[in-house]
């Protein structure tokens, strides 16, 4: 594939994200990532066959940004001497902070389970796989924790934090949390912590 060529494909993928992160998966039509792209339609079958191709690697490509580095983040604030439980606060304020910015590419991630009850997606198998290597890095820091419990603590924690990724306002009537701002990520994730590290 040429320069050209393969910058075109470049421009498309990168629309298609900024089209699902701003629209939603449901309204990101093959038009309107066109216009973003600033080329036909026709230019998109050419490169990608389909829709359904087009969004599932760029879906892909997120998920590599969203899980890409985050273990390596999370071994190199260790080794700067920083503690498993603070380096897992780290992470978290991080990672919600890049959710909470991107809830439309959340819900794309979770739409099969969401919609349709299957977990046989990429980004399922990929969140499983992140939290397994996490839990191991986390494991010498909770002793008092067993692994099933430790887990299903990590499992909580996740569990909150992906329906607060695609749903920021949820909560709203009942408690008024803008994670916009650090402190109150900071606040919202030591509380989270506290379901893995002894007080």
């Amino acid at each position: 594939m040429g320069t050209k060529e393969q910058e075109a494909r470049e421009r498309i993928l990168r629309a298609t994200i900024v089209c699902i992160g701003r629209d939603g998966l449901d309204a990101t039509g093959i038009r309107e990532i066109a216009r973003e792209a600033q080329v036909n339609s026709a230019a998109i079958s050419y490169y990608f066959r389909s829709k359904e191709k087009l969004v599932a690697l760029a879906l892909e490509q997120t998920l590599d940004q969203a899980f890409g580095n985050v273990l390596e983040d999370f071994d190199r604030l260790r080794l700067e001497g920083q503690g498993i439980r603070e380096a897992f606060e780290t992470l978290l304020e991080d990672l919600m902070s890049n959710s909470l910015r991107y809830p439309y590419i959340a819900h794309a991630h979770f739409h099969d389970a969401l919609a349709h009850q299957r977990y046989d997606s990429s980004a399922i198998q990929r969140l499983n796989a992140f939290l397994a290597e996490l839990a191991g890095r986390l494991a010498p820091g909770v002793p008092h924790l067993p692994e099933n419990r430790l887990r299903m603590a990590l499992t909580q924690v996740w569990a909150s934090m992906s329906l607060l990724s695609m749903m920021p306002r949820l909560f709203d009537p009942f408690i008024l949390l803008d994670f916009g701002t650090l402190d109150t990520r900071r606040a919202w994730v030591q509380q989270a912590s506290r379901l893995l590290f002894a007080p």
